[in-house]
């Protein structure tokens, strides 16, 4: 009998859709980390207090504010798949907060356009 490592090793990941490279901007997948360069570690949804754990060091990470959307919308993805609804509720109220920033911050965007375009 194999074990885990044994077959992972043996059967590398293909793309799910015929033809398509893998690092494809189109590619999806829930559980495999194309880039590891940027991830955030130690992010988990085994209860309420892990994902709110999460959600602080999502938070915290340093990262970009769409990196941050992106880690949150996995991890709610995620929890989903595996039926913890209550978990994935956590990810999701901090989704929608950071949605309120994105308004926002593409309200300022369209502004500095607006009055960079008056002046000409």
């Amino acid at each position: 009998m194999q074990t885990f490592k044994q077959y992972i090793k043996e059967a590398p990941r293909v793309a799910r859709k015929k033809g398509q490279p893998a690092g494809s901007d189109k590619h999806s997948d829930l559980y495999t980390d194309e880039n590891p360069k940027g991830t955030i570690h130690g992010l988990g949804f085994k209860d309420v207090k892990t994902a709110k754990a999460s959600v602080s060091k999502i938070e915290g990470s340093g990262k970009t504010h769409a990196h941050k959307i992106q880690a949150a919308i996995a991890m709610e993805q995620r929890a989903r798949v595996m039926g913890k609804t209550a978990e994935a509720n956590v990810y999701r109220a901090y989704i929608e907060k950071m949605k309120k920033i994105t308004k926002e911050k593409n309200k300022w965007k369209s502004l500095k356009v607006y009055l960079n375009k008056k002046k000409k």
